[in-house]
C-alpha cells in the first residue's frame, strides 16, 4: 500500500459544479438555502458566509446548507454541522476522509442522522484565483 500523499497547500478551493449537482440531487433541491463558508458565490445558494464578511462557526444556519470547510478546520465545522441536526437543519459537506480522527467518530461514525456517500476518484477541485 503506498504512502498517503495528500498536501494541503491552500484552504481556499472551489468545488467542481458536477459535485454540487450531485449534492442538490442528494437533497432533491435546485439550490442551497446556505453555503456556510465560502470565499466567492460558486455554490447555487440563497445566501452566503464569505469569510471576511461573516463567521458561520457563530451565525445560524439555514434549513438546508452547504458547506465545503477549510482543511484546517474541518473538525469545527463538523462540529456545527452536528449541532445544526438538533435544530432541524441539514448539511451537506464534502470531506476528506479522515476515520481516524476524533471528529469522525464523535460526530460522523456512529450518527443516525449522518448518509455517506463515497467519492470513488477524488475531486479536482478549482483554485479559487485560476478557476
Amino acid at each position: 500500500m503506498g504512502k498517503y500523499n495528500f498536501q494541503q497547500i491552500s484552504n481556499c478551493y472551489l468545488t467542481p459544479p458536477e459535485l454540487v449537482e450531485k449534492a442538490l440531487k442528494l437533497i432533491n433541491k435546485d439550490k442551497f438555502d446556505l453555503d456556510t463558508c465560502c470565499s466567492e458565490e460558486n455554490i447555487p445558494a440563497n445566501e452566503y458566509y464569505k469569510e471576511l464578511e461573516h463567521n458561520g462557526l457563530t451565525e445560524p444556519w439555514k434549513q438546508f446548507n452547504w458547506c465545503n470547510p477549510p482543511f484546517d478546520t474541518s473538525r469545527k465545522w463538523v462540529h456545527k454541522a452536528y449541532t445544526e441536526q438538533f435544530k432541524g437543519n441539514t448539511t451537506v459537506m464534502l470531506l476528506p476522509v479522515r476515520t481516524e480522527t476524533a471528529y469522525w467518530h464523535d460526530y460522523i461514525l456512529y450518527n443516525p442522522n449522518v448518509s455517506i456517500f463515497w467519492l470513488r476518484k477524488g475531486p479536482k477541485f478549482l483554485n479559487a484565483e485560476t478557476k
